[in-house]
């Protein structure tokens, strides 16, 4: 671990000192209540009047069917301003002066909107808890589905820090970065994939939906977490070399 933290010059004070600001500016305002209400008012009136929770024995598959669908929004709206209001404010230009460097700020902002999402997604573990008491899900079931709503969300929000950089503003970075989930998602979506003939299970391996279905199913491959560390670590490194790039002015 040392060795890894000496080739990237990490110092996990700063991320942690970056992550804090961030993690605060969800809260400051009445926006992040306001989104974390959003989302736990979709999920659960989602789960229990559209898909008949009564009618279908609380079956899970469907609540974390409608969470994939919800993030394609949920997410863009908590990356949007992570670089794209500092970039429109002109602070970008006093966090870069700062002794941190490129990596500790991404992380510090990369932690701080999982974390976020990690909150989201806690308010919804009142609904597994209700069917341990009224049915017997499985539990590798239940804890793969997570696992794979966490692992998505942090390569969607990886991928959409990287988006909030090229832009200075928030509604752009929107759009551009709910575009990119929605390709992302359908990539993984058969219906669509019917039309590529032998590419579509190339493509689906490619789509973030598709290995949280896999790791939905109770399976955990290695292949899946892989994928997910490598597509973060893309978008990740790829925020770095533009953050490289502007600072020496190109």
């Amino acid at each position: 671990m040392q060795n890894i933290l000496s080739k990237f010059d990490l110092d996990w004070k700063n991320v942690k000192t970056v992550f804090r600001r961030e993690l605060a500016n969800y809260f400051n305002t009445p926006i992040g209540y306001i989104f974390l209400g959003i989302f736990v008012v979709l999920v659960n009136f989602l789960f229990f009047f559209i898909t008949k929770l009564f009618d279908r024995g609380y079956a899970l598959q469907g609540l974390f069917d409608m969470v994939k669908l919800i993030y394609l929004a949920f997410i863009p709206v908590i990356t949007m301003r992570l670089w794209a209001e500092e970039r429109r404010s002109g602070t970008v230009e006093l966090l870069l002066t700062l002794p941190f460097n490129e990596m500790e700020l991404i992380l510090g902002k990369y932690f701080s909107a999982l974390v976020f999402l990690s909150l989201a997604l806690a308010t919804t573990l009142v609904l597994p808890l209700i069917a341990l008491f009224v049915s017997s899900p499985d539990l590798m079931v239940v804890f793969g589905s997570y696992l794979g709503a966490v692992l998505s969300g942090s390569a969607y929000i990886a991928m959409g820090l990287y988006i909030s950089w090229l832009t200075r503003d928030q509604i752009t970075a929107f759009l551009l970065s709910f575009l990119a989930c929605l390709f992302i998602y359908l990539l993984g979506y058969q219906p669509v994939l019917q039309f590529f003939g032998p590419l579509k299970e190339l493509l689906g391996f490619l789509s973030v939906s598709w290995h949280a279905d896999s790791l939905a199913a109770g399976l955990l491959d290695t292949r899946d977490l892989l994928y997910y560390l490598s597509f973060s670590a893309l978008f990740i490194y790829l925020n770095k070399v533009s953050i490289e790039n502007f600072r020496r002015g190109n």
